[in-house]
């Protein structure tokens, strides 16, 4: 049934669109004498160009499984099982796909001929484009250099000659910075809920500069974010002690321990649908409910272990939960993987393998599931109010953890499909880029703490110690983000940037110090490889191929 299961997962994933979809253009080839005549035509063919973003979201919870942070163990839903193995080839196809960009290209060439408001037909044109930058800029991320294709008729030339990376990466800031006044602060329109703002083309501006190492760019661009006064971090209005932690956290006062159940509270319930489209949303993937799946996201079910009817796709590593730091903000010490299993006594916890989580980031509790651990967000859900690993059973985790984060039981309908948004920028992320940015120029300063304090703050975490040097806290900067954004996608860049993947990209082990997948690397995987059929059919990409080592 596993198999089945996915399959129509994938199949609904591709009419997947945003909440604001009311109606669907067609998907390939659209005639002319009958369509692009009313301005209800534009917003059609507008809102499928939107469903890219809905695959952007499974594409990016997927992400931290080509990397350190987490393992997918089925290959028939990501070929990140295959890649991680070292097994990457132009036999395969690692999503070197330009339909979105046809989809746009068509969009802009025949908009104008519609009668409408040219105000709204303006804000139409930069919302395409934004997804078109959008769409380039993963791709180049992937694949390198490539065909910069700007005419709907283009892609069927095969001469097209593939341009550098650069070049891509220039086109997508120059887009950006051409369309960031065509787009509204805010949306007081509810059927515009999710559309794209200026705030989202300044944020994403900044993601780009950071990956192409452009820090000034970078830091000024989340600059103009944090200056905008529109967004800040969600903190929850109470606090959620409905999950008992106090076994785990050794309090030092009421005052503490208030702090900590309300950074637990704001963290984990950032990414429940309740929640959606909060002060740190920036741009998100939409879902709403709807029980056929077509229009609501199986992210819980990837997520949660067989015994609360998920399918254990995605797990965190053991090096993921490592990561996370002591609750007085200091790094954790984990022990060795012999003596982990050994604690863990095949099953039988003893109390030292309890002690590995205990005084633990705010962020690990809300995010991960452990043995041992508090089941899950709402006590009695599940068959017990303690996480058991079934070792070896059916859709459970070859770690032995699963996520707790971004899984929310709240918005399930019968089906388990769920309605929560998947956030594709937030404000954690600006705050994050711009201390990055502005430490690799500069080293620290007050600012670039307060920006890294203020992410902290928000979780219960205390503030970081400024006696950092600019190496120090460079290293501290790369481990808050991997914490705050884990299984949100970022981590496939990061190690990619930061030159890092060859030195973590290790076998994995479960939690008995049993193997699970033996993890390859090459630096040529530092970019993919075009897959062979696209190569057949432009010889132009056989260079650019070649020079990237396939």
């Amino acid at each position: 049934m596993k198999k089945i299961k996915i399959i129509l997962l994938s199949v609904s994933l591709a009419v997947v669109t945003s909440s604001c979809n009311l109606d669907r253009f067609p998907e390939d080839k659209i005639s002319e004498d009958t369509f692009w005549k009313t301005e209800k035509d534009a917003t059609m063919a507008l809102n499928g160009i939107y469903a890219y973003l809905s695959g952007a979201a499974y594409s990016s919870l997927y992400n931290d499984s080509f990397t350190d942070n987490s393992y997918a163990q089925y290959p028939w839903e990501t070929n990140a099982v295959d890649a991680s193995a070292g097994d990457i080839l132009p036999s395969k196809d690692f999503g070197y796909d330009f339909t979105t960009i046809r989809k746009v290209n068509t969009f802009l060439e025949n908009i104008d001929k519609i009668p409408m408001d040219k105000n709204l037909a303006g804000r139409y044109k930069a919302e395409a484009r934004f997804i078109r930058a959008f769409n380039y800029f993963d791709l180049s991320q992937y694949f390198g250099a490539l065909p910069l294709v700007q005419k709907s008729g283009e892609l069927d030339d095969a001469s097209l000659t593939p341009v550098s990376e650069a070049e891509i990466d220039n086109f997508v800031t120059s887009e950006l910075s051409a369309i960031e006044n065509d787009l509204p602060i805010t949306y007081t329109s509810g059927q515009d809920k999710g559309r794209i703002t200026k705030g989202a083309v300044l944020a994403f501006k900044a993601r780009v500069y950071l990956y192409t190492g452009k820090y000034k760019e970078a830091y000024e661009a989340a600059q103009s974010v944090m200056n905008s006064g529109t967004y800040s971090l969600f903190n929850m209005a109470s606090i959620d002690t409905s999950t008992d932690y106090d076994s785990f956290v050794t309090f030092t006062s009421a005052t503490d321990k208030d702090n900590f159940y309300k950074g637990l509270s704001n963290y984990q319930a950032l990414f429940w649908a309740k929640n959606e489209g909060s002060i740190e949303s920036i741009l998100e993937a939409q879902y709403v409910p709807d029980s056929k799946g077509t229009y609501s996201n199986s992210m819980t079910l990837l997520l949660l272990p067989n015994e609360e009817s998920g399918w254990s796709s995605i797990t965190p590593t053991i090096d993921l939960v490592n990561a996370y730091w002591n609750k007085d903000g200091t790094a954790f010490t984990p022990p060795s993987d012999a003596v982990r299993a050994s604690n863990y006594n095949d099953g039988n916890p003893n109390d030292a393998y309890l002690d590995e989580f205990k005084n633990r980031d705010t962020r690990l509790y809300a995010s991960i599931m452990h043995p041992n651990g508090p089941w899950s967000y709402l006590q009695g859900f599940g068959t017990s109010q303690l996480f058991t690993w079934s070792k070896g059973g059916n859709n459970t985790s070859k770690i032995g953890y699963n996520y707790k984060k971004m899984a929310d039981y709240n918005s399930l309908d019968e089906n388990l499909n769920a309605s929560n948004n998947f956030m594709l920028i937030r404000y954690a992320e600006v705050l994050l880029t711009y201390a990055e940015a502005k430490n690799e120029l500069y080293g620290p300063d007050a600012s670039v703490y307060d920006a890294l304090d203020k992410i902290r703050t928000r979780v219960g975490m205390p503030a970081i110690s400024r006696t950092q040097t600019k190496e120090t806290l460079r290293d501290i900067i790369r481990n808050e983000r991997r914490i705050e954004l884990a299984n949100e996608g970022h981590r496939f860049y990061d190690i990619r940037r930061w030159k890092i993947a060859p030195n973590v990209m290790k076998t994995i082990y479960d939690i008995t110090n049993t193997q699970v997948a033996k993890r390859v690397w090459n630096d040529k995987f530092y970019r993919f490889p075009y897959p062979q059929t696209a190569v057949d059919l432009n010889p132009k990409l056989k260079e650019a191929q070649a020079a990237k080592g396939y």
